[in-house]
């Protein structure tokens, strides 16, 4: 295994110094079955801790925050868009409508079913914060084919949702709980969070991770070693070709049967130019979002207006360069020293941003700025830390779906060739485990 770094792990990465924890990546984010079986398999039960799934998260519109409805009842009493928008999506139920034979951006979608509003000021916030991506370019088909679904069959997303949730507990059958359980209020059942896998991080960092990964696989990676490009074995008997040639930046060489490329699109794409330039033009053109991360530690006495809940998320509207701010020390103990605050910020919704050209003094000072200005922050940070990264998160923009099904048809042209990652389908770290899952599967079996 071939890492191109000193360590594994990618942009899930946690630097611990001066008793703070800051997380580059993934601040807490689900646990599905996937994801757990590797937390077992890596003996890191104890180390899990659990988010709330009911922590507050604030949307910031003209100077206020205001909560993220998840249930009815919070749309209803919801501040963040006005009463005859909030009609409109509650009314939805009631309606009917058909999708365009073209693929929707997300914002074209929103905006047709709800209006500008909800597209602006619900959409566009909580869709930056999770995918960190457009949701002007971003691709019903190709991102949310559920949905689109959901609105040919059933003509409303509501109706269709009840129906698929209606569809899953029939095959699920009965199920004996493994613990009594508090009684539900009719709000909490529809609470949008509630049918959702498990929120959380580990005691020292979600870097927990892919440290004890690595220490799982030990020689078994060669650090700081990068394949320079890939390509067909040649027999010298005249063999069908089953195998590869792995080309290493200081010059050497790795002949293997089986290989799996488990970096960004635009890596894969440089290593298979050579050999498979139809399917390397098809990985380059995947787009991926840049974002700046910012963590910063205060003096909690600076906090005129604590963070009391998972955080805020700001509308592109609002012409800032934040885009999601987490208030860690409320999220899990022990992410800053007694007396201290936590927050980790994304930011940079443009390559272009001075984001990504200024220092990182300079970029962490524009981002705590934006954070004091909306939680009244009163003095400077005491501790911090910063990445950048242009290329961080690849985008299933408009057209992505059939790019993937190009890539798809592409792939069984390429012996025993196995692409990982998050560019084709499953962007979040229960995704890439089953994915990790499902290719080593494939590879194993390959192997009497």
């Amino acid at each position: 295994m071939l890492e191109s770094t000193h360590r594994a792990g990618g942009f899930i990465e946690t630097i611990r110094k001066n008793d703070c924890l800051f997380e580059a990546g993934p601040q807490c984010p689900r646990f599905p079955e996937a994801l757990w079986k590797l937390v077992r398999d890596l003996r890191l039960e104890n180390e899990f801790v659990a988010g709330d799934p009911k922590a507050k998260r604030y949307i910031f519109r003209q100077g206020r925050l205001h909560l993220v409805p998840f249930t009815p009842g919070g749309l209803i009493r919801t501040t963040v868009v006005d009463f005859r928008s909030k009609l409109r999506f509650l009314a939805d139920v009631f309606g009917h409508t058909s999708p365009p034979n073209h693929e929707e951006s997300l914002s074209e979608f929103v905006d047709r079913k709800f209006g500008a509003e909800i597209a602006d000021y619900l959409a566009d916030p909580l869709i930056s914060t999770i995918f960190v991506a457009d949701p002007g370019k971003m691709g019903m088909g190709s991102a949310f084919p559920q949905l689109v679904e959901w609105e040919r069959t059933h003509g409303s997303l509501i109706r269709g949702a009840l129906a698929a949730r209606k569809s899953s507990q029939n095959k699920a059958g009965p199920r004996q709980p493994s613990a009594p359980k508090k009684p539900q209020t009719k709000s909490e059942k529809l609470r949008v969070t509630d049918a959702l896998p498990s929120l959380g991080s580990f005691k020292s960092g979600m870097g927990a991770l892919p440290e004890a990964l690595a220490q799982e696989l030990r020689e078994n990676i060669r650090y700081e070693q990068a394949a320079a490009s890939v390509s067909l074995s040649q027999p010298d008997n005249g063999a069908p070709n089953d195998g590869w040639s792995i080309r290493l930046n200081d010059g050497g060489a790795i002949h293997a049967h089986s290989l799996v490329l488990a970096v960004p699109a635009f890596v894969a794409a440089s290593q298979l130019e050579q050999c498979a330039p139809e399917l390397a033009s098809l990985l380059g053109a995947i787009e991926y979002s840049p974002v700046c991360v910012v963590g910063a530690a205060y003096d909690r006495a600076a906090l005129s207006r604590p963070l009391d809940g998972f955080g805020f998320m700001v509308p592109r509207r609002e012409g800032m360069e934040t885009i999601v701010t987490f208030s860690n020390s409320w999220l899990f103990e022990g992410r800053a020293p007694s007396g201290n605050f936590l927050l980790t910020s994304f930011a940079g919704r443009d390559p272009r941003s001075t984001l990504f050209t200024a220092t990182e003094e300079q970029c962490a000072q524009m981002v705590h700025s934006e954070n004091a200005r909306v939680l009244g922050i009163a003095a400077e940070p005491t501790d911090g830390a910063v990445w950048r990264h242009t290329r961080a998160m690849p985008q299933y923009n408009v057209g992505h779906a059939r790019r993937v099904a190009q890539i798809n048809d592409l792939l069984p042209g390429l012996p025993n060739l196995q692409l990982a990652g998050n560019y084709l389908t499953g962007r979040s770290i229960g995704d890439c485990v089953q994915i990790g899952f499902r290719i080593a599967e494939n590879v194993h079996s390959r192997y009497p």
